[in-house]
């Protein structure tokens, strides 16, 4: 389970599915979650996914996952509590105050309708993350780069979109590996405000820079040294093709994505 943000094998129907058809499952949740501000059509969503990772047997993977990422989406939602407590909204209020700064008139207000924004705007990043890992969880590397190839897309692209796939998950993992080394020195990440926890993660990050930066010259280095040559023409043992599973499986996405639309349709608030 410590390596949840890698692949992880397994024999699920997500694994089983061409790859090309989870990489358009990711592009086309990716669009829809950065549109959809619809608290009805993100729950929906959300349930969908749910549906998907249980019965690809990453439940248990995504639930660590949404631990790691509880403190973003905390500070997402207190953020916009934060934003709404300068902007005056419909609806019943749970505090207001006014007062005169300068000779300018200001309002102080808390409605239930920011709590909403807040929920709303933690849950659109949730989902975007989760698409993304969704699919890391579940394609292994070579995977990515044949099912980009078999569009036709030159090595060198499908190599680098591949290797992101692949180094986001070890920037991640780099970040837990120093938040162990600082807690082990003493700094409190875990027993101590939302506040507090923001400013810790802030001052992980230099150190998490040049981890970074360190990976990605070693990598560099492995392809000097290996010599790769993306003009060399390359084949593969493996074939991918879409079966049975492929069509049910974009079926599903289809039918989820109208959904969502018509959802956001009638059940949108401007916020």
């Amino acid at each position: 389970m410590g390596d949840f943000l890698q692949y992880v094998e397994l024999n699920s129907f997500l694994h089983r599915l061409d790859p090309r058809s989870k990489f358009v499952f990711f592009i086309i949740m990716s669009v829809l979650t950065s549109f959809v501000k619809s608290g009805a059509a993100l729950l929906f969503l959300f349930l969908v996914f749910i549906a998907i990772w249980l019965i690809g047997g990453i439940g248990s993977y995504i639930l660590v996952l949404a631990n790691k990422v509880k403190v973003l989406l905390l500070f997402i939602f207190l953020l916009w509590l934060v934003l709404g407590l300068f902007t005056v909204n419909e609806g019943p209020a749970i505090f207001r105050s006014g007062f005169s700064l300068f000779g300018h008139a200001y309002v102080f207000s808390l409605e239930w309708f920011d709590f909403y924004k807040g929920a709303v705007y933690a849950l659109r990043i949730f989902l975007m993350i989760s698409a993304f890992y969704t699919v890391i969880l579940t394609t292994n590397f070579s995977q990515i780069i044949l099912g980009l190839q078999s569009w036709r897309v030159p090595y060198a692209v499908a190599f680098g979109v591949g290797l992101v796939f692949q180094i986001i998950p070890m920037i991640v993992q780099e970040f837990a590996t120093i938040m162990e080394a600082q807690k082990s020195r003493g700094l409190e990440v875990d027993k101590c405000s939302a506040f507090a926890k923001l400013k810790n993660y802030v001052i992980v990050s230099l150190p998490l820079l040049f981890r970074v930066l360190s990976k990605g010259h070693a990598i560099s280095l492995a392809m000097h040294y290996y010599k790769l040559n993306f003009k060399v023409k390359r084949t593969s043992y493996q074939t991918i093709s879409a079966g049975r599973s492929d069509f049910w499986f974009a079926a599903t996405t289809i039918a989820a994505t109208v959904m969502t639309i018509v959802l956001q349709i009638r059940f949108y608030i401007q916020i």
